[in-house]
């Protein structure tokens, strides 16, 4: 006959198995709920990567969104890839919400980084376009399609060699000029100042060339400077001092500017400006402001001041348009529309400052 205490070890031992057989169905619940909750709160559109036709699988990168109008440029990471497998959100709701773009922008652009210098990007896409369709926008990296299983197969263009070849006005190549090369993408704005995709530095070769491998997108030659011939004015040719060059979406680009690198072309030449009152006698402390044309906001600085012999020479090239006295310093320029103290050169006085390289004027 069992003992006392071997009975009650079995009554506790009954009491553990019914605890367990009521718990299990409630466990199990949960464990099937809970994955179920988890997909329905985050819906995901999968996307297989790849590159060319050999299907190259990107291993690692990012997709970004940005957002442009005239105000700014927006950017959202909207997901990462991991061994070719990237997780792309479908809430377009809550996608916009994080972006928060500006009431009006003017269109959308998918980008997909790998590493530091590689970059794809879509077409622009337009707002109404964009969120009814995300996974369509996401899709026109390049080429893709949809599995049985839902996937997306995405395959990336292969990367064109891009060769830019430079020259000087007179026909020279720009030799050891280095060159900052990106992909387009915004500067619809006040001073059309470019932000893109950057695919790096380079230094142009004995024949002035560089080689970038890109997709066949727009280019743009960031921080660089050089004066395009915009027409006539005061010197005859008249230039514009620009910065930043959008390039197209051809692979062999041949360009031919005023490049402004060191030993290249430079279109400054002294000049000799005298400021006398009208009795003759020379006015020393004048201003001499210039006003130039750019591709940008356009430039305008003080670039001289009269000396106690009334001379001011001043460093000018011809994408100077015109030209400014001002007695005072810079917090007269309030009040440059008194003829006391701003006068302006006329056309007739910078033409003949440009053709003699001297010119006085009574003031």
């Amino acid at each position: 006959m069992p003992s006392s205490a071997h009975l009650r070890q079995r009554a506790t031992e009954d009491r553990r198995i019914r605890i367990c057989s009521l718990m299990s169905p409630l466990v199990l619940g949960l464990a099937l709920t809970l994955p179920a909750f988890a997909q329905t709160t985050t819906p995901q559109q999968r996307y297989l990567i790849s590159i060319g036709p050999s299907a190259e699988k990107v291993k690692s990168g990012t997709i970004w969104l940005y957002s442009f109008s005239y105000y700014g440029l927006q950017k959202l990471q909207l997901a990462t890839i991991e061994n070719g497998l990237a997780l792309v959100p479908r809430d377009a709701e809550n996608l916009k919400h994080k972006l928060n773009p500006h009431p009006n922008t003017n269109g959308y652009v998918v980008a997909l980084q790998i590493g530091e210098h590689q970059w794809y990007r879509t077409p622009n896409i337009s707002p109404d376009v964009f969120w009814s369709d995300l996974p369509g926008a996401v899709k026109s990296l390049g080429h893709g399609t949809v599995s049985d299983t839902g996937e997306t197969q995405l395959i990336l263009p292969s990367l064109t060699k891009r060769r830019i070849t430079l020259f000087y006005l007179d026909g020279r190549p720009a030799v050891n000029a280095e060159v900052t090369v990106s992909i387009y993408l915004w500067d619809n704005n006040n001073c059309a100042l470019h932000t893109g995709l950057p695919l790096g530095k380079f230094r142009t070769d004995k024949s002035g060339a560089i080689e970038v491998l890109a997709p066949l997108v727009p280019l743009y030659l960031d921080d660089i400077f050089y004066y395009e011939n915009v027409g006539t004015g005061p010197a005859g040719v008249a230039y514009s001092n620009n910065t930043g060059l959008k390039l197209s979406a051809e692979p062999n680009l041949i360009l031919k500017e005023g490049w402004q690198f060191t030993g290249g072309d430079s279109l400054l030449e002294k000049f000799e400006l005298r400021v006398l009152t009208a009795a003759g006698r020379p006015r020393s402390g004048i201003n001499i402001y210039g006003q130039w044309r750019t591709n940008t906001c356009g430039g305008r600085d003080n670039i001289g001041q009269t000396d106690s012999n009334g001379i001011a020479r001043i460093d000018l090239d011809p994408s100077f348009s015109a030209l400014g006295l001002m007695l005072g310093g810079p917090d007269a320029t309030a009040n440059h529309a008194s003829k006391d103290i701003w006068r302006d050169l006329t056309a007739d006085e910078l033409r003949e400052l440009f053709s003699k390289h001297k010119l006085t004027v009574r003031w």
